[in-house]
């Protein structure tokens, strides 16, 4: 195999829950994730050496500051493998948007490369790979939904809710997530709210466990981003529910009833100047399609 063409879908999180700081910096979750038809298209084809990164949009980094290169360079030496690669990533799922864009494309290159290389490598070192690349990567190697504890990095395989429509937008504006986690005021909590949505989730109670949906994170960014904070507002008005900043902002998303009534709000909001798409939830991650075909 020469060259290899991967969706790499995006995330939003139904339920997040922040427990509390860890030792090593990192913040302690409790998250339920599921991943949308929003997606970026990654291409991989060898290269007898070096790694490449094309991408349109020139916010995606060409060089080792981005998250597929440095996926692609850490399975070479990881495998020894003597070859390079060259990525070219087609962008649709916001930058910095909180959807896990980044961390989807990195387990894109990771899974790619494995089929590329013929390497063999099972999912779970490949998740052990994508652990050491940042705290969302292996979530996007789940099948279906998951549940996420510790710093992001331990996932445990959920059924998907059956797809549901979103409409998902995005403010334009970035946020760093670092920059919320900072200004968050911890509450006294547990997980036991997140593993009662996990319990919803497994026995097929999807309206109780939508009606549950919580993200603790937009205690810091509804406050400090006005414009994000209108935006859900917007949201509610137009029917959607529930409405929930994905992961740490400035992407919103919206659950709809039917096809329709997701089309007419996004026409409304793209109207107004806001960018912003429908598409539903997954009951599939397309990253296993190539591999199961």
């Amino acid at each position: 195999m020469k060259q290899v063409t991967l969706t790499s879908p995006s995330k939003i999180n139904l339920f997040l829950e922040v427990l509390g700081r860890r030792d090593d910096g990192y913040h302690e979750i409790c998250s339920i994730a599921v991943l949308t038809e929003l997606s970026d298209t990654i291409t991989l084809e060898r290269r007898t050496s070096g790694i490449t990164i094309w991408a349109k949009d020139p916010r995606v980094p060409s060089g080792p500051d981005n998250l597929c290169y440095r996926a692609a360079d850490l399975l070479l030496r990881h495998s020894g493998t003597h070859g390079g690669v060259s990525i070219r990533i087609e962008k649709q799922i916001p930058i910095a948007g909180g959807m896990g864009g980044g961390s989807s494309n990195a387990a894109a290159t990771l899974w790619g490369l494995n089929l590329l290389y013929d390497l063999g490598w099972p999912r779970e070192e490949l998740i052990g790979l994508g652990s050491a690349l940042g705290s969302d990567v292996p979530l996007f190697f789940c099948r279906e939904a998951a549940f996420v504890r510790g710093r992001g990095e331990r996932v445990e395989e959920l059924t998907a809710l059956t797809p549901r429509w979103l409409v998902i937008a995005n403010p334009g504006i970035e946020i760093l997530t670092a920059s919320v986690y900072r200004r968050l005021r911890l509450p006294l909590t547990s997980d036991k709210i997140g593993v009662t949505m996990r319990g919803l989730f497994e026995s097929g109670q999807e309206e109780a466990a939508l009606s549950h949906c919580f993200n603790r994170l937009e205690d810091v960014v509804l406050e400090a981003y006005p414009s994000v904070a209108n935006l859900k507002q917007r949201l509610l008005l137009l029917g959607a529910s529930p409405v929930l900043v994905s992961g740490s902002g400035p992407t919103v998303f919206g659950v709809m009833r039917e096809a329709e009534m997701a089309k007419r709000g996004v026409s409304s909001l793209i109207e107004s100047g806001v960018t912003a798409v429908a598409c539903r939830t997954l009951d599939r991650n397309p990253l296993f399609l190539l591999a199961d075909r």
